[in-house]
């Protein structure tokens, strides 16, 4: 029998269910007439497990379903197909457990606040104990938080409140500022008086300018020729 070891794999043969040796990709000749051999090849190319719709429970009791990309890749290929049944299953629950342990941890408010850092924790956790048999975790991202339809509702009213808040913050700052300008303003007039009767002069000129009817004062006319004099 005749077994082919591709270019991405490596290839553990076994003679009566002993490890003998690691094989390079290449073709290779099993031999049974007097000892039973097999070789178990490995992939060493990266590949991404996907914990798709992990249903997990938050601190405050919350239900969300997730979605987990774990990116995985084979270091050790001895250690991983003697140390474990099937290291792919191994990491899967791994991967699993540690998310679970991590999610129980924190209330729905602070886990969407740190959703960026629960793959990083996940990684942490797992990563010495996929070594050990062999695989090297690589990567840990969290792809989907799935919300219950009345807790979506809630943190849409939620959301929407804060937006409501921040604006009438903006709002209120404003009102403040342009009161505080116009104080500034009134206080610099009622201490300059010719600086006010320029200001009424130049209120009249836009009036006029529009072509609206307006009042004549006569002391202004008076102003208007002693200022016209000094200049």
């Amino acid at each position: 029998m005749k077994v082919i070891v591709e270019a991405f794999e490596k290839g553990l043969k076994f003679r009566n269910g002993r490890f003998v040796t690691v094989l390079e990709p290449g073709r290779y000749r099993l031999a049974w007439l007097f000892a039973k051999e097999r070789i178990e090849k490995v992939d060493l190319r990266i590949r991404t497990l996907v914990l798709q719709g992990q249903e997990m429970m938050t601190l405050d009791k919350v239900t969300i379903r997730l979605t987990v990309l774990a990116k995985m890749k084979v270091a050790d290929p001895v250690a991983a197909v003697t140390k474990v049944e099937n290291y792919v299953s191994q990491l899967y629950g791994d991967v699993q457990l540690a998310l679970r342990d991590y999610v129980g941890a924190l209330e729905l408010e602070s886990l969407l606040k740190e959703k960026g850092q629960l793959g990083e924790q996940v990684l942490g956790a797992v990563k010495l104990e996929a070594q050990e048999y062999g695989v090297g975790l690589m990567d840990v991202g969290v792809r989907d938080i799935i919300l219950p339809g009345e807790m979506k509702a809630i943190l849409n009213q939620v959301l929407e409140a804060k937006k409501k808040a921040e604006a009438a913050l903006i709002f209120r700052r404003e009102e403040t500022a342009a009161t505080r300008s116009l104080a500034n303003t009134a206080e610099m007039l009622q201490k300059n008086p010719t600086l006010m009767r320029l200001k009424e002069l130049e209120a009249l000129e836009k009036v006029a300018a529009n072509g609206a009817s307006i009042v004549v004062a006569p002391e202004l006319f008076g102003f208007a020729r002693e200022m016209a004099k000094k200049e």
